[in-house]
């Protein structure tokens, strides 16, 4: 996944290479579209609509791809569209209007949260665990921004690492104990919890970037114990609700008659245990349709979510990722080759897949959602990326 990803961003660095040469780089909050072109300012005329759909179907059928991409380019909707099924028993079929499971894409919301909070005043990313958990023994190493930035040092629960603490696996089936697939909520998230802090410690905290959902778990229990209330709650109320999301939900309580929700094909057997109540909490138990996170991702990077300050810490490469060609902020993956910010995460949790990525001074999002999960998925978002940057002009042919 991470080698076909790669490549996907290469195809948006060259584009960023040629926009910037020769130009002062804005900030994000500069080139973002903040309304829709006038008809007469329309940048993507029909035909080049109908050849940019007629692309990404035939790459779709191409790499047997199902589920659902939106595409929107300086803040017009290019193609909403994708392949497969979202339910086969009543014959619905995949589109940005249904609602996925975003896996780690929620890490973006638990970070804003986080932020927000210190924005208010009501902590500080210098806190330390043993703050929100006294009983943790080895509380006091560790930061909020360890958290945020993955340089805890704390293994993740869906890993497994060799003697110096570095990933050998990110597929295992770790047993738990206590966690199990019929457990209630709140049952697998106290067993989740005493497993965390039950473990030895990789490494010194701030040494090195390493992915950990068990960070996120824990920042989602510092939103509950800081803001008072539920971390379903927070988000819906500080951000579902003033952006419109009204796909936005999570997994463990999802009540929404009007939508529709793709059902998952395709079991792999990886990350199964994200699947079970209560264990994704804060990390990945997020559903939302790619048109609700476009929503989400113009205000976030329009500033309307953050204040600037916050934004800045969000965004800024705090320590270099493993794959060789991205750092990470907070919830947030960045191109640290491109000579323009691309902003990405990508998830995996039981039959689901996801990439979702925006490119602000060039004011291109593309989201793509599967519910087949297979890693041909990336790899057509990879082609369909390059190609429509071709077709209008922001690469070369190819």
């Amino acid at each position: 996944m991470k080698r076909l990803f790669a490549l996907f961003l290469a195809l948006i660095l060259t584009a960023g290479i040629m926009t910037a040469c020769g130009e002062e780089q804005a900030t994000a909050e500069e080139t973002i579209a903040t309304e829709p072109p006038t008809e007469a300012e329309t940048v993507v005329s029909d035909e080049m609509r109908e050849a940019v759909a007629g692309m990404i179907e035939e790459s779709l059928t191409g790499h047997d791809c199902k589920g659902a991409v939106y595409i929107v380019y300086r803040g017009e909707e290019v193609y909403s569209g994708g392949a497969g099924k979202a339910n086969k028993a009543e014959d619905i079929d995949n589109s940005a209007d249904v609602v996925y499971h975003i896996a780690s894409n929620t890490k973006q919301f638990t970070a804003a949260a986080i932020l927000k909070l210190c924005e208010e005043g009501k902590m500080t990313l210098d806190d330390t665990l043993s703050l929100y958990f006294p009983e943790y023994t080895v509380g006091a190493q560790i930061t909020v921004h360890n958290l945020l930035s993955m340089q805890s040092g704390i293994p993740d629960y869906v890993r497994e690492y060799d003697d110096n603490g570095y990933e050998i696996t990110a597929d295992s089936d770790i047993l738990i104990a206590g966690v199990g697939e019929d457990n209630s909520f709140e049952e697998n998230r106290a067993a989740l919890r005493d497993w965390i802090f039950a473990q030895d410690l990789l490494f010194e905290q701030g040494e090195r970037f390493s992915y950990c959902n068990s960070n996120y778990f824990l920042l989602g229990e510092i939103i509950e114990k800081v803001s008072g209330v539920s971390y379903f709650d927070y988000l819906g109320t500080n951000f579902f609700e003033p952006l419109g999301m009204e796909t936005a939900g999570f997994m463990e309580n999802y009540d929404n008659p009007g939508a529709t929700v793709a059902v998952g094909y395709h079991r792999t057997g990886e990350f199964e245990l994200l699947g079970y109540n209560g264990v994704a909490f804060g990390c990945g138990d997020m559903m939302a349709s790619p048109k609700d996170l476009y929503k989400w991702t113009v205000a976030l990077h329009g500033g309307r979510v953050l204040s600037g300050e916050m934004y800045q810490k969000m965004i800024t490469e705090h320590c270099e990722g493993d794959n060789g060609y991205s750092s990470y902020g907070y919830g947030l993956m960045i191109n640290h080759t491109a000579t323009t910010p691309v902003y990405f995460h990508t998830g995996s949790i039981p039959c689901f897949l996801s990439c979702v990525m925006y490119a602000p001074q060039l004011d291109f999002y593309i989201a793509v959602m599967s519910n087949y999960a297979s890693d041909s998925i990336l790899s057509a978002a990879s082609d369909i990326s390059g190609e429509f940057l071709q077709k209008i002009g922001m690469i070369p042919g190819l």
